[in-house]
Parts: C-alpha cells; sequence; structure tokens
C-alpha cells in the first residue's frame, strides 16, 4: 500500500462518513473548495451506495 492509497481510502471514508467535501478537500491541501476532490474521491462504494439509496423514501 502506496502513500497515495491511504490518502485515498482516507479521503473516501471521510466522504462515506459524512465528511462535506470542502472540509475533506481542505484537509487534503487542495485549494480549489472541492472539485478536485469531488472528482477524485466523490466515488462511493457500492455498498456505501445502496445504504445511502435505501434512506431515500418517497
Amino acid at each position: 500500500m502506496t502513500h497515495h492509497d491511504l490518502r485515498h481510502l482516507f479521503a473516501t471514508r471521510c466522504i462515506e462518513s459524512g465528511v462535506d467535501i470542502p472540509t475533506v478537500s481542505r484537509w487534503l491541501g487542495h485549494a480549489d473548495g472541492g472539485t478536485l476532490a469531488m472528482k477524485t474521491y466523490g466515488h462511493l462504494r457500492d455498498e456505501h451506495s445502496a445504504l445511502q439509496a435505501a434512506k431515500v423514501r418517497f
């Protein structure tokens, strides 16, 4: 596991845990307000995505 892998894991877990993108972006040292973080780390794992979809009510 590389430094890059750990950084990616950290950002993904923060986002999945509910930390907002601008905050994660600042923690990672990005100066763009979250644009790069959203493009790079904004994906969700299938399990997390399914749990979030189950929360939606109509």
